[in-house]
């Protein structure tokens, strides 16, 4: 584990929230700067860009109220789609949920 992903899980464990983490094509920042979303550089590789999405229990439950995170369904695409748009989603290559419980969930 890296000493990024140990600090995810401890901000994640210690404010009690759920930290989505989606990976997206650096191509795609203009759509990003269009809609005025924070992103950084992926630290190991540069044609990635990061967005950091945090949400309390309940906004969790709300946005994925529909979403049975074990179906076969489920991947970085179509969770980015929930999450920001169908534009957007097409460019995503990873989300990595960090749980308050300390879990990860990562799809790629």
């Amino acid at each position: 584990m890296t000493q990024n992903t140990a600090d995810r899980i401890k901000d994640a464990k210690s404010l009690g929230t759920y930290d989505v983490y989606i990976e997206i094509d650096s191509d795609c920042e203009e759509l990003l700067d269009a809609v005025d979303l924070d992103y950084e550089e992926v630290a190991d590789d540069t044609t990635q860009n990061e967005i950091c999405l945090s949400f309390t229990p309940d906004e969790f439950k709300e946005v994925f109220a529909q979403v049975n995170l074990t179906d076969d369904y489920w991947n970085e695409v179509s969770l980015t789609e929930i999450l920001l748009n169908p534009e957007m989603c097409e460019y995503a290559t990873k989300v990595t949920i960090y749980k308050p419980t300390g879990d990860i969930i990562c799809y790629r």
